[in-house]
């Protein structure tokens, strides 16, 4: 029988029952009083684009923003026995690698942060990219209603351990939440998954745009966490608890993945 398996979401409220490997940093965060924490979002990916990095801050709950952004920060990233980055800062908080460059799946990446006073590091290998093979809309029941869903079709690889990351776009509008699976109970099979979120509602002639990403399972465990921190999504960062790969206190993450974009056009015929 094939696998049919739904998305982890911020809408499941599930309880958190992954033991976190020592490499991880769990930091409990009381926003409202405590001393503004570093946040960093790193991203190296497999396409051949500037890498960017954004660092902010946190400011008490009682501010305008959750988040400041941070300047003056030095930001590096370094391949494992091979090139050296360099980061420069674009505009407040957002640092770009000087060249273009594309990350290689199975090598390892070594970020660097350098910010007030302290040093920030991580450490991610690639993984494997994973092909999403195709993208239909199912028709559901949800309160007497019948609603449209996005479904993603995709082959789950034999060796075990990989983890997927989806970012949705109805119509341009970015699906709101943290959308994460892992091949604990579909590994090797070809995999059905079905995005449980319906506003924007998906209609008849509407572009969908799906990132895919094939993701660590640190960074599984980041969103994973997060999604039920947050509770309806919001900023890399809750009150308590979100899972960290960066050592030294920082708040967010580092994540080395493969990305692939399809656009995808709604229409009678692609509903199954």
């Amino acid at each position: 029988m094939k696998n049919k398996s739904a998305i982890l979401n911020i809408f499941l409220g599930l309880f958190i029952a992954t033991a976190f490997s020592s490499c991880e940093e769990i930091i409990d965060v009381d926003l409202k009083t405590n001393e503004p924490k570093i946040v960093i979002e790193a991203n190296v990916t497999n396409e051949n684009v500037k890498q960017v990095v954004k660092i902010t801050e946190t400011v008490p709950f009682k501010a305008d923003n959750v988040l400041k952004n941070l300047s003056g920060a030095v930001v590096s990233v370094q391949e494992e026995g091979g090139a050296f980055y360099t980061f420069s800062e674009t505009k407040p908080g957002n640092y770009e690698s000087s060249a273009a460059f594309a990350g290689k799946e199975g090598k390892t990446y070594v970020l660097t942060v350098e910010a007030g006073g302290k040093t920030y590091t991580s450490r991610s290998i690639m993984p494997k990219k994973v092909g999403l093979d195709s993208l239909s809309i199912t028709e559901l029941k949800v309160f007497d209603e019948t609603a449209k869903f996005l479904k993603l079709h995709y082959q789950d690889p034999e060796e075990k351990g990989n983890s997927y990351r989806f970012v949705v776009k109805n119509n341009g509008v970015l699906y709101k939440g943290f959308f994460v699976d892992n091949d604990k109970f579909n590994n090797g099979k070809y995999v059905h998954n079905t995005v449980y979120v319906d506003e924007p509602k998906i209609e008849e002639g509407n572009e969908i745009e799906v990132e895919f990403q094939n993701i660590t399972p640190e960074i599984y465990k980041y969103f994973y966490s997060l999604a039920q921190i947050t509770g309806a999504g919001g900023p890399p960062v809750a009150a308590s608890n979100p899972v960290s790969n960066i050592k030294n206190g920082a708040l967010g993450y580092f994540s080395t993945h493969t990305t692939q974009k399809t656009v995808f056009q709604v229409t009678k015929a692609k509903q199954d």
